[in-house]
């Protein structure tokens, strides 16, 4: 293996900056208000564990529910066999399609919209 390779593995994902008086999940809600995003993409941007991205979101699900927003999922799919995992009730990337056992899946998207 060259050490190229291992540089580009290790290589870290510039955070965006963040408002020190702004937390977690007032970021997350931020970002989400501008579009689509996945949960790996909100940990880069925030500087959290995707995992820990996944529980933030639940709680701010729960948040939106009573306000003017609306937390919206777009499921995970497996892009071997196109299963959508619409019943899913966690928020965190599967790891495996329960129709092929594949495990090669599109992550679940996430967004804020207004609601109409």
């Amino acid at each position: 293996m060259a050490s190229g390779d291992a540089d580009a593995r290790t290589a870290r994902v510039p955070r965006a900056p963040r408002d020190t008086h702004e937390t977690p999940r007032q970021a997350l809600r931020r970002i989400l208000a501008t579009g689509p995003h996945t949960a790996l993409e909100l940990s880069a941007r925030v500087g959290l564990r995707e995992k820990d991205v996944a529980t933030h979101l639940e709680h701010l699900q729960q948040s939106l529910r009573h306000g003017d927003e609306r937390f919206v999922v777009e499921p995970a799919r497996c892009l071997d066999c196109g299963y959508a995992f619409r019943d899913r009730a966690r928020l965190a990337r599967p790891s495996a399609c329960p129709r092929c056992r594949g495990q090669h899946l599109a992550a679940p998207v996430f967004r804020i919209v207004r609601r109409s």
